[in-house]
């Protein structure tokens, strides 16, 4: 037998989809529609390259274990059997390599809490710790995964690797130890054909890497519940409309009513009854919510800013005769004879009365001197001067243009805010102020009134029928997306019909060498059996997904759990964990089986013997057992093997000795 399945991993599973898809009859819509819902997943991987022996396990203050044990494995193909009686710690370290690389045990899994208690030794007071030492093939060092605990909770632990990696996800992948899972420890022996079948079916299912096909379909069902979702709102939408527009007095109602009574309502009767009620109203509607939402000047803002331009004023009138006044008006006219002597230095004579040898150097320096000592005693004109011309800008910044519609819905009102518009060529200050306050009262007056008006008559002219129009058109909103939902409800049906055949003509293809191989272990556990397996499949959907094994008795179909011995339902267990866990591109060159030869005949022991030695040949198989029945088996066979006794002395002192090597 070869080492494991040859099944090629699906490295291009989205390519073989749409390859199939174009060649297919399905409808180009549907297609299309399937082409959309086909997820960007990665391709998931062969398997690490780095493949792994178990060269020793190490146990200290952990369950059955007190002081620190190690049992040391040849890291290469083998069989080795470690025997020892019940509460021998044999189970505890088989536990403790699950433990350290994957961090829980399947005895605990789905377990109440009392269920995790006693994992600490009775009898040892040190930090529990567990650890494998792992060979990888063709690395000349080795990889140590330990965990140790120093807390009181099982969770509570660090982890340490050390060798030729640096971190447990550089050692063992979550993913790919939970699918070719090396451990078969004897509580899931009996889990695997009494659990749930859904479980079962799932780790089959992810074995084929098919995940690809059930997320499209996944996605599918959301996007085809989110449509019928759609139509159903739309028929339930439809009957209450109706009944809210059954009791209306408006005729434009009664004639929606039977729009909307019909086996298919008529979409486009009640587009044409929303579009006439718009156009109708559209003039008059559209001129009165205009002038309802008019807003005049903002009359806070107006009387700030002429109060402002008051005081501004006042100011400006109190300076005017004042020596700042006087001192303000020299700087200007110094400035300007210092401004002409700049841009004419040869004409000295004064440009006023015409005397001569008055503007020269002499002078220009002078006359900047007395502009310093004036700029002092004209600051406080400037400011007020400035304010003052901030002032003006301020208020000329309240009255705003004309709204261009204005003119036409309502003239005189356009008038009276021409009329405020025309302050702003007022220049004097006192005048502006008095002239913008009397226009804004004006048109504010005005506006509130015509905004008020307008909306009193709008609510008279709305009425009853605008909730009615806001009513259908919710109701046209939602009869417009089914009418887009219903089209595509049929073509994701096909798609999908398409989408289960093509996934069971895969899954088929790919569960076929498993079930081969399943045989193969089933023959060598049970071969004078009255009992054969024949076919593996994998059915149902959801909930009622499960695993469909062909089983008969004497060739008269049966139903296998029913018919089967405890003892062949353990070797079918055996016969469904053997494919997954020796899967060609697992990275887990070892198989670790607790327990596996309770409840079976001696017939079964000598069909495990020669099934783990077959195994043996090309991987590490390294098997724990209280039962003698194993090892008498592998003698009288003469199958080569290592086997190894663990015994526990008092206060929990566990010892590893080899009994046959090489037997």
């Amino acid at each position: 037998m070869s080492d494991g399945i040859t099944v090629p991993p699906p490295v291009s599973l989205r390519d073989t989809l749409l390859g199939r898809l174009s060649a297919s009859r399905l409808a180009p819509e549907a297609q299309e529609v399937l082409r959309d819902l086909v997820p960007e997943a990665p391709v998931r991987g062969e398997g690490r390259s780095r493949l792994l022996y178990l060269q020793s396990i190490t146990a200290a203050g952990w369950r059955g274990i007190g002081p620190a044990v190690t049992l040391d494995l040849q890291p290469e193909p083998g069989l080795t059997v470690i025997a020892g009686r019940n509460g021998s710690g044999k189970s505890s370290l088989a536990e403790a390599a699950e433990m350290a690389l994957t961090g829980s045990n399947y005895r605990w899994q789905d377990r109440t809490q009392i269920w995790k208690q006693g994992w600490r030794n009775l009898h040892d007071n040190v930090d529990p710790q567990v650890a494998v030492q792992l060979h990888a093939d063709g690395e000349s060092t080795s990889i140590t995964v330990r965990r140790r605990w120093s807390g009181t909770g099982l969770d509570d632990c660090h982890i340490e690797v050390e060798g030729a990696a640096s971190a447990l996800h550089e050692v063992v992948d979550p993913e790919q130890i939970s699918l070719y899972r090396p451990f078969l420890p004897y509580s899931e022996l009996g889990a695997t054909i009494s659990g749930p079948l859904t479980a079962l079916h799932d780790a089959l299912a992810q074995l084929l890497g098919l995940e690809l096909l059930s997320d499209t379909d996944k996605q599918a069902r959301v996007l085809l519940k989110s449509l019928n979702d759609e139509v159903t709102a739309f028929t339930t939408l439809t009957e209450t409309v109706v009944g809210e527009l059954s009791n209306h007095d408006d005729p434009r109602a009664a004639e929606a009513v039977t729009a909307l009574s019909g086996r298919r309502p008529d979409v486009d009767r009640v587009r044409l009854l929303l579009s006439g009620s718009a156009v109708a109203d559209d003039t008059a509607l559209a001129r009165l919510r205009r002038l309802a939402d008019l807003k005049g000047p903002d009359r806070v803002a107006v009387a700030a800013a002429v109060t402002r331009l008051r005081k501004a004023a006042a100011d400006a009138e109190g300076l005017r005769y004042s020596s700042a006044e006087d001192a303000r008006q020299l700087i200007e006219l110094l400035e300007k004879a210092l401004d002409r002597h700049r841009r004419h230095p040869g004409a000295t004579e004064c440009p006023v009365c015409g005397s001569g040898d008055r503007f020269d150097a002499s002078w220009a320096e002078g006359a900047r001197a007395q502009v310093e000592r004036l700029q002092a005693e004209a600051a406080q004109a400037q400011g007020v001067q400035r304010e003052l011309t901030a002032a003006v800008q301020a208020v000329q910044d309240t009255v705003h243009p004309v709204p261009e519609w204005l003119q036409g819905d309502e003239p005189s009102l356009a008038a009276l805010w021409r009329d405020w518009v025309a302050c702003r060529a007022v220049l004097e200050p006192r005048e502006l102020a008095d002239r913008v306050e009397r226009a804004e009262a004006a048109i504010g007056d005005a506006c509130r009134r015509v905004s008020e008006d307008a909306t009193r008559r709008l609510d008279e002219q709305d009425g009853r029928w605008q909730s009615v129009v806001g009513r259908l058109t919710e109701w046209l909103r939602h009869a417009e997306a089914a009418e887009r939902a219903l089209p595509r409800i049929k073509q994701i049906k096909a798609a999908r019909a398409w989408l289960r055949k093509f996934t069971d003509e895969l899954r088929e293809e790919r569960l076929g060498p498993i079930a081969d191989q399943s045989q193969t272990v089933w023959k060598l556990l049970c071969e004078r059996s009255n009992v054969s397996l024949g076919s593996v499949g994998l059915a149902g959907t959801a909930n009622a997904r499960k695993v469909v094994l062909d089983v008969a008795v004497d060739a008269v179909d049966a139903p296998a759990f029913g018919v089967m011995s405890q003892g062949e339902l353990h070797s079918l267990a055996l016969s469904l964990f053997v494919p997954r866990a020796t899967h060609e591109s697992s990275p887990f060159k070892f198989l670790l089986i607790d327990d596996p030869v309770q409840s079976m005949d001696p017939e079964k022991v000598d069909g495990l013997a020669r099934l783990l030695d077959l195994y043996a040949r090309h991987r590490q198989v390294v098997v724990f057992t209280h039962d003698t029945r194993l090892e008498e088996a592998i003698r009288r066979l003469g199958i080569k093997a290592t086997i190894k006794q663990v015994s526990r002395q008092a206060n929990s002192v566990v010892r590893v000795m080899p009994v046959i090597t090489d037997c």
